[in-house]
């Protein structure tokens, strides 16, 4: 059997093309209605984001980190991600939801950690605004994008608006986070074991 000639000359502008269409694909979804329980595909025993609740999901299967994406409530941020668009393809597809979003992440391995945040209602109508009004992000600054979003509010007063960071990085500022002040936050896995 022979194998299939590309010509290399058009692959690089292709392979460009696909980045910065998919760049361009609106990084947010927001549900209007509750998900039916029967509509979580995942057994990981995941509760959806409450009201009030932001959730950051570190994709950290390569060693400066995969994807990160963010919920606040029902809102979804999936900045630079393909996890809108690939689901969106099927047409009996519910929408958006947490344990939907992890299986997703999980196709790269299972080393992703869930943080979760309560807010106060100033921090969290200002988080939601900031996501509301976040525009395409650019391949690789997907956690630019959250970390930018979370900057400065609540629990994350002391993260700064980042020029760049990685998942990894800001997973690190998240645990750091999460371990000096109890009840700040928790990190769980996708078993929803502590992490």
């Amino acid at each position: 059997m022979q194998m299939p000639r590309f010509n290399t000359p058009l692959l690089a502008p292709q392979l460009m093309l696909a980045l910065v269409l998919g760049a361009c694909s609106p990084p947010t979804f927001v549900r209007t209605a509750p998900l039916a329980q029967a509509a979580v595909t995942a057994s990981s025993g995941l509760r959806e984001p409450a009201a009030g609740e932001a959730v950051i999901v570190i994709n950290n299967n390569a060693s400066p980190g995969t994807h990160v994406g963010i919920f606040a409530g029902m809102r979804l941020n999936d900045p630079a991600g393909s996890y809108l668009g690939t689901r969106a393809m099927d047409e009996n597809w519910p929408g958006p939801s947490l344990a939907d979003y992890v299986e997703f992440q999980k196709g790269d391995g299972d080393n992703i950690q869930i943080y979760r945040f309560r807010l106060a209602p100033a921090d969290f109508a200002a988080l939601d605004a900031r996501m509301a009004a976040a525009g395409p992000t650019p391949p690789l600054f997907c956690a630019v994008a959250v970390q930018s979003l979370i900057a400065g509010l609540g629990p994350f007063k002391d993260i700064p608006a980042a020029g760049w960071a990685t998942p990894a990085s800001l997973g690190e500022q998240l645990e750091r986070l999460v371990a000096s002040r109890a009840s700040a936050g928790q990190c769980v896995q996708p078993d929803n074991r502590p992490c």
